[in-house]
C-alpha cells in the first residue's frame, strides 16, 4: 500500500519542481476564494499568468499530478492542509482515486479554506530552492525517438491499454520528449481516465 504522504512518482524532476513553484501561488489564491479548478484549468491559468515562461507554456494537464505531488510533499512534511485538494478531475468533478482513497476531499478543502496561508509562501520558496537543487534533470529526446519509443512500447503492451489510449498519442510523445520513462507516461493517462 502506498503512503499518502510520499511521492507517487519514482523521481522528482526539475520540470516538476519548476511547475510546482508556478502552481502553488495559484492554489493559494484558489484557497482564499474557496474555489476549485480542473487540471486543465490550472495549466491554462498558469499559461495566462506566465506567457513568457517556456516551461509553463509547454505544460500539459495530464502530467500535472506530478507537479502537484511536489506541493503535496511540502504540505504533508509541515502538517499543513493539502492545498492540492483544490484541483479536481474534469470528468469526475472530484479529486482522483489516489486522493479519495485516503482522504475526504470536502473535509480537506474546508481545512484548506480555513487556513491562513500568508506566512507559508516564504517557506515554500525556500523549499522550492532546495528541491530544484535535488531534482534530477531528465535527458530530452528528439520527437523521432519519442515517437519510436511510444510505438514500440504500445505494440509490446497493447493488450494492457484501452483503445482510447490512442487519443493521447501526442501528449505521450510530448512527455517522452521531456525525458519521462515510457511506462510512466502511459500509466499517467490510464490513471487520469
Amino acid at each position: 500500500m502506498h503512503n499518502p504522504t510520499e511521492s507517487l512518482y519514482k523521481n522528482i524532476t526539475l520540470n516538476d519542481v519548476q511547475l510546482a513553484a508556478v502552481y502553488y501561488p495559484i492554489l493559494i489564491e484558489l484557497a482564499k476564494h474557496k474555489h476549485c479548478l480542473t487540471y486543465g484549468e490550472l495549466v491554462n491559468r498558469a499559461k495566462e499568468k506566465y506567457p513568457n515562461k517556456e516551461v509553463v507554456q509547454n505544460a500539459i494537464a495530464v502530467s500535472t499530478g506530478r507537479k502537484l505531488d511536489v506541493v503535496r510533499i511540502f504540505t504533508s512534511e509541515r502538517d499543513l492542509p493539502d492545498v492540492t485538494s483544490l484541483v479536481i478531475n474534469k470528468s469526475q468533478g472530484e479529486c482522483g482515486i489516489g486522493f479519495t482513497e485516503y482522504f475526504d476531499p470536502e473535509k480537506v478543502r474546508e481545512e484548506v479554506y480555513q487556513y491562513n496561508w500568508v506566512d507559508v509562501s516564504i517557506e515554500f520558496d525556500l523549499y522550492i530552492e532546495g528541491a530544484e537543487k535535488n531534482a534530477i534533470p531528465k535527458k530530452k529526446r528528439t520527437r523521432k525517438l519519442a515517437t519510436e519509443l511510444m510505438a514500440k512500447y504500445y505494440s509490446d503492451n497493447k493488450p494492457s491499454y484501452p483503445p482510447s489510449i490512442k487519443e493521447k498519442r501526442e501528449e505521450i510523445i510530448i512527455l517522452l520528449m521531456e525525458g519521462f520513462d515510457v511506462e510512466e507516461c502511459f500509466k499517467q493517462f490510464i490513471d487520469k481516465s
